[in-house]
């Protein structure tokens, strides 16, 4: 595995359920360490992280979802499967097929470093970063991209980071972290205006921009977490990662980021569980009434 190690001094950070990273000197005067970003290449967990029945493009970290609910595009080999028997059958051989499967490659990971190391240059965020790592507590980040279909014929591309927090020196057990971000309305996998055009320019450039706003959601939250009131429930309808149909479902209301509704998900058995970063009109999200 390459992996690409940037680091990220913060200040009083903390993160749900974890103290902050403050170490103490001698006559108890607090100080903070560095935590050391590591952005990782190896892609989702199939164990934890994913549900059953996905696609996974070989030789990359693009997850195919949606398709486990049936009908022909699901039968045995998934969306992918069907569009390369299409594909051969079509052009009687293979080269075509694995031009398909080339134009949904994407390097998230390297990416996220490249957006990571521009936005270091910005006052915001120059307090809080370094290119040299100091030690202290390490923090993987794995982004990778999703394509879930949301009918038999279309699909929504997604970038999700997962961080996973090493506080070194403490008793606590890593925290992971997940963020999704999605952009824009489906589209059909292929075809005119479809993902796979042009080398699959338009799903490059969607997910570039995707990935550039999970970044930002991620560092902010890193840095200065979103409060996370259980209080501040909110009712969530639309499609969410993963799956192929739209759900009603609870969340928490974790703020904005300009003009995106940031909506916590609980962790554990929800494969979309996390920081979901929702564009206008993309979820129905109401508030729930306390009791």
């Amino acid at each position: 595995m390459q992996a690409t190690v940037l680091a990220i001094i913060t200040g009083a950070l903390a993160l749900t359920s974890q103290a902050g990273f403050a170490q103490t000197r001698a006559g108890g005067t607090a100080i903070h360490t560095p935590i050391t970003l590591v952005f990782s290449r190896e892609g989702p967990n199939g164990m934890t992280d994913l549900p059953m029945g996905v696609h996974r493009i070989p030789d990359s970290n693009v997850i195919i979802s949606g398709h486990q609910k049936g009908g022909a595009i699901g039968v045995l080999f998934g969306p992918i499967g069907m569009l390369v028997q299409s594909s051969a059958n079509a052009e009687g051989g293979t080269g075509k097929v694995r031009n398909v499967e080339d134009d949904l490659h994407f390097d998230a990971a390297a990416k996220a470093e490249e957006l990571t190391t521009a936005l270091m240059a910005d006052e915001k965020y120059l307090p809080f970063f370094t290119l040299s790592p100091k030690g202290g507590s390490t923090m993987t980040v794995t982004p990778y991209v999703l394509i879930t279909f949301e009918n038999e014929a279309e699909a929504r591309p997604y970038v999700i980071i997962k961080t996973k927090l090493d506080t070194e020196g403490t008793e606590e057990n890593p925290k992971t972290v997940k963020y999704f971000c999605c952009e824009g309305k489906p589209m059909p996998l292929s075809g005119a205006g479809g993902l796979t055009e042009n080398s699959g320019a338009a799903l490059k450039a969607l997910l570039a921009s995707e990935l550039d706003v999970a970044v930002q959601v991620m560092l902010q939250d890193r840095s200065h977490p979103y409060l996370r009131d259980k209080q501040k429930k909110v009712s969530v309808r639309g499609f969410v990662p993963f799956v192929g149909k739209p759900l009603k479902f609870k969340g928490y209301d974790l703020g904005r980021y300009k003009e995106y509704s940031l909506i916590g998900f609980p962790g554990g058995a929800l494969v979309f569980g996390g920081v979901n970063i929702a564009e206008p009109g993309s979820l129905e999200i109401e508030p729930v009434p306390a009791k």
